[in-house]
């Protein structure tokens, strides 16, 4: 019943407040002081950028000035991406890494890379998803969805820790959904073995909830290290992945579905506002903080079973549990 409940709750929110008419309403309110500044000298890397929401928030950080790399999964589809966002910003400082979020090894490859150049990381933009409509397995043995959602996504994190350390004070973003709204926070089933049949949207909503529990987790694990963890919704935006992934939902929703550039509004934001402005660990949509549960869900969890989430997700990923300065080192010597 809670799972019905959960459902048609998020569906009179998100066709309030998640759809281009809801940025509308909220944007009347935005102070868009911070919006024009300059990313020059700030180093940031944003994941699966050849498309989308991601492409949309490249082109808008190499815009302002940043040093710019783009992770892609495809190198083919990367370098088209590339070359239109250097030609679209006349900022050549931008840059291609190939690198599959979904597989630990390529993270793995990635990071050591990075980290063997010294790179500081001023931010890290955890854009990178899919939502599949079949049950995938990795080359690796692990459920698609789940491996690029969320165990990928915190393997990469957790890897790049000494290189956000070094750029402190650094921002990490989770690209979040307010699909999150209708999954609890699965500890027992991070592969999602219990959907049967498949439901690729239940298994994208709960791997949201966990990028969620990521940044709160990530924010009290870390005080006072300079690295500050978000998660937001970017809205129900109209992007290539929608329209194939859920195409009754694309079409249903079509004309009330955001552009890229509302999309990645809040994404930017966060990473252009003052630091005092933000509260780390806050699960954001349109510039400022949400609730993360709906009342009578019944999805709410405790700051230990975030920890444990994270505990599993280190473990899955060989590396050390403990988020900080010496689980980053540590890390980076097993590279």
């Amino acid at each position: 019943m809670a799972s019905y409940w959960r459902a048609a709750s998020f569906l009179l929110m998100g066709n309030k407040h998640f759809t281009k008419h809801g940025y509308t309403r909220a944007s009347k309110s935005f102070d868009n002081s911070c919006m024009e500044r300059s990313l020059a000298g700030r180093v940031c890397i944003v994941t699966g950028a050849n498309a989308g929401l991601g492409f949309t928030c490249s082109q808008e950080l190499a815009r302002r000035g940043a040093t710019l790399y783009m992770v892609c999964r495809s190198e083919e589809r990367g370098r088209q991406a590339l070359e239109k966002v250097r030609a679209d910003s006349g900022n050549s400082d931008v840059h291609l890494a190939v690198c599959d979020v979904s597989s630990l090894a390529s993270v793995a490859s990635f990071a050591a890379n990075w980290l063997a150049s010294s790179r500081p990381c001023h931010l890290l933009v955890n854009n990178a998803g899919v939502l599949l409509n079949e049950r995938l397995t990795t080359p690796e043995g692990q459920e698609q969805s789940f491996a690029t959602n969320a165990l990928g996504t915190a393997a990469l994190t957790q890897r790049l820790m000494p290189a956000l350390l070094a750029g402190a004070p650094s921002r990490v973003i989770f690209v979040s959904s307010g699909g999150m709204y209708t999954e609890r926070l699965h500890l027992d089933d991070l592969q999602h073995s219990s959907l049967q049949p498949w439901d690729g949207s239940a298994a994208y909503a709960r791997d949201k909830r966990r990028q969620v529990a990521m940044a709160e987790h990530l924010t009290a694990a870390m005080p006072g290290q300079g690295v500050s963890f978000f998660s937001m919704h970017p809205g129900w935006s109209d992007t290539e992945g929608v329209a194939s992934s859920i195409p009754g939902f694309h079409k249903a929703f079509r004309d009330k579905l955001r552009d890229t550039q509302q999309g990645v509004d809040t994404t930017l934001w966060l990473a252009l506002e003052d630091e005092v402005k933000l509260q780390p660990g806050a699960f954001y949509l349109d510039r400022s903080p949400q609730i993360k549960h709906l009342t009578l869900g019944g999805t709410q969890y405790s700051p230990q079973q975030a920890a444990d989430l994270w505990r599993k997700l280190m473990q899955m990923a060989g590396l050390p549990e403990q988020a900080g300065p010496a689980a980053a080192a540590d890390g980076a010597a097993q590279q």
